[in-house]
């Protein structure tokens, strides 16, 4: 059982034995007459026993409320009601005047703050925002972060022990939503996400420190865009890799024409040279004739016109 348990059931407990002594020592039945008719009734009488109880009861119950104590890694707000004072405990035991003084007890250690759909609360999950271009855009962040003792009293006057729900989610959310504002949708999707971070973590750490805290760290987890936008981005890209598929179609047979272009100056060139060389020597198509000519053909060239087969002479 835990000593805050402890010291609410044990007050309680001591209330219901005083309750007990009084109904046993400190009450006796007595005859009344009532009405012409004789009752039996219980008369309070104070009694050695029921005084030497009640104090003991007493005593306890109010060392169990003067007690309080720190846990390990926590500190307290100490405020007295009659004076209108504010002290730091720490950890241990601390004693207090009941009724009059009271502990608000704070965690000293670092804690998390996480925005995302996997650690829903209170209806919050990814934070969208709208960037710079008109483009909805999800952010999924942590941050982490820690109170200093020395700022306890300062903490618990502006904000009290639910800091964390009035103050520093609500920072933390509208930190994520300007950042997204900074920049636009392509940009936030394709920066380093360094930058992006460096950007949060400065915006939180002006916001938070002034007020008492100490910023740890921050990481944005995912940076999500609206499903249509998404959408627009997949046709865009279907459409440039299409626009590149054509263009290397387009570049592919500019040099197939390219090469064709050069071939055909390079046998124009060529036929230039033999028309040139053909008609200085009109004897170099009969040569070039014979040259196709079958590999088993004997030929004999008497002259322009006249071209005798060897082999029908010889039959």
């Amino acid at each position: 059982m835990s000593y805050d348990v402890a010291n609410v059931l044990v007050p309680i407990v001591l209330v219901i034995v005083l309750i007990y002594l009084i109904y046993r020592y400190g009450t006796q039945e007595v005859l009344v007459e009532k009405g012409g008719d004789i009752r039996t009734a219980r008369k309070f009488i104070l009694t050695p026993q029921l005084v030497a109880g009640s104090i003991v009861a007493v005593v306890i119950a109010l060392a169990f409320l003067s007690v309080k104590v720190v846990p390990q890694g926590n500190a307290g707000v100490k405020f007295n009601s009659l004076l209108k004072t504010y002290s730091i405990v720490h950890e241990g035991t601390v004693f207090i005047m009941p009724i009059f003084e009271s502990v608000y007890l704070y965690d000293l250690r670092v804690r998390e703050v996480t925005v995302s759909p996997t650690k829903k609360r209170k209806g919050e999950g990814t934070v969208w925002g709208t960037s710079s271009d008109g483009i909805t855009v999800g952010v999924e962040a942590t941050m982490w972060y820690k109170l200093v003792p020395e700022n306890l009293m300062t903490v618990h006057r502006n904000f009290g022990p639910d800091y964390e729900d009035k103050f520093i989610r609500p920072t933390f959310i509208a930190a994520i939503k300007y950042i997204i504002s900074k920049y636009t949708a392509e940009q936030l999707v394709s920066f380093s996400k360094y930058k992006v971070e460096y950007d949060l973590k400065d915006y939180i750490k002006k916001k938070i420190e002034p007020m008492g805290f100490l910023f740890v760290d921050a990481v944005i987890r995912d940076i999500k865009l609206s499903p249509d936008y998404e959408k627009a981005l997949e046709d865009r890209r279907i459409a440039e890799q299409e626009a590149l598929k054509m263009k290397y179609a387009i570049k592919q047979e500019s040099l197939k024409v390219e090469k064709m272009m050069v071939e055909a100056r390079g046998k124009a060139k060529a036929l230039s040279v033999i028309g040139e060389v053909i008609r200085r020597n009109p004897k170099i198509l009969t040569y070039m004739y014979i040259d196709k000519l079958g590999n088993k053909i004997r030929v004999l060239v008497t002259d322009q016109k006249n071209i005798l087969n060897l082999d029908k002479l010889e039959k």
